[in-house]
C-alpha cells in the first residue's frame, strides 16, 4: 500500500519577501462556482500556499507517508507537548517552521489532512484500517468511528472508495487504479478535495463547486457531522465490528 497526506493550515499573512516570490498557479475556474474563490501558488521548495476571496491564506503541503503513525503525526501544525518526535515525522511542522508560517487555529493541533491510499484491492484492507486512514489515526488511537460512510466509483473496472472521517477534519480517498491515482488524484483533485472541504467547514457545509463529485462529497462529509443534513440514499454505510 501505498499512501499519500495532503495537508492544509490556515496561516498568518506570510510575510512580503515570501509573497513576492510565489508563483501564481492556475485553478480551473468551472471546479468552483464562483470566480477567484481561491488562488493558488507554488512555493520554489515544492509546497503550495491559497488565498481565499477573503484574503486568508493557507498553507498545504504533500508527503508520501509508510504507516499510520507516520499519516498521524505528519499532519500536526505544532510540535506535541506530551511526546518526543522526530523532525522527520513531523514534516508538516518542519514546512511551516522552515517558511515561517503561523498557523492560526492555536486551539486544535491538526491540519485538514486528505489521506489518498493506493491498494491492489479493496479487500485487502479491514474496515477499521479503512476507517483509520480516513480519520489520519496511529494504530494507537481509539477507534472513534462506529460505522464507515464511504462512497465509491469506477474507472476501468478499479474501484476508488471515498471515505469520511467523524469529526476529525480529515477524510480518505482509496483506490486500486494507479491511473486515476496519478493523472487525476495526485496533480489536481487531491488538493480541490482539501479546498472544498476547507470551505465546506468554513462555511455552515456548503459546498463551493456546482460539479456533481463535489456535491456528493458534501454529502457523504455531512453524514459524519451532526450539524448538517444529508441524503443517506447517496452514501453507503458499513458497521464496524
Amino acid at each position: 500500500m501505498r499512501i499519500h497526506t495532503f495537508v492544509m493550515t490556515a496561516i498568518e499573512t506570510p510575510e512580503e519577501l515570501v509573497t513576492e516570490s510565489l508563483e501564481q498557479e492556475k485553478l480551473p475556474d468551472y471546479e468552483f462556482n464562483k470566480k477567484d474563490l481561491f488562488t493558488a501558488y507554488s512555493l520554489p521548495t515544492g509546497e503550495r500556499l491559497f488565498k481565499d476571496q477573503n484574503d486568508q491564506w493557507y498553507a498545504a503541503a504533500h508527503f508520501v507517508k509508510d504507516s499510520l503513525h507516520a499519516v498521524k503525526y505528519g499532519r500536526q501544525i505544532f510540535r506535541p507537548p506530551y511526546k518526543e518526535i522526530s523532525e522527520e515525522e513531523l514534516s508538516f511542522v518542519e514546512v511551516l517552521e522552515k517558511n515561517g508560517f503561523v498557523p492560526l487555529n492555536p486551539h486544535y493541533d491538526k491540519a485538514l489532512c486528505h489521506v489518498v491510499a493506493e491498494v491492489e484491492k479493496l479487500e485487502e484492507l479491514s474496515l477499521e484500517m479503512q476507517s483509520r486512514l480516513a480519520h489520519a489515526d496511529g494504530d494507537d488511537d481509539p477507534q472513534v468511528a462506529h460505522s464507515l460512510h464511504y462512497m465509491e466509483s469506477k474507472l476501468d473496472g478499479k474501484r476508488s472508495r471515498f471515505i469520511s472521517g467523524w469529526e476529525s477534519h480529515s477524510f480518505a480517498t482509496i483506490t486500486e487504479s494507479s491511473e486515476f491515482a496519478d493523472d487525476i488524484l495526485m496533480p489536481v483533485s487531491s488538493w480541490l478535495y482539501l479546498l472544498y472541504f476547507s470551505h465546506f467547514l468554513d462555511n455552515q457545509g456548503t459546498m463551493a463547486s456546482d460539479q456533481m463529485m463535489p456535491r456528493l462529497l458534501g454529502n457523504l462529509w455531512a453524514s459524519t457531522m451532526k450539524e448538517f443534513p444529508y441524503n443517506k440514499e447517496l452514501i453507503r454505510i458499513l458497521p464496524l465490528s
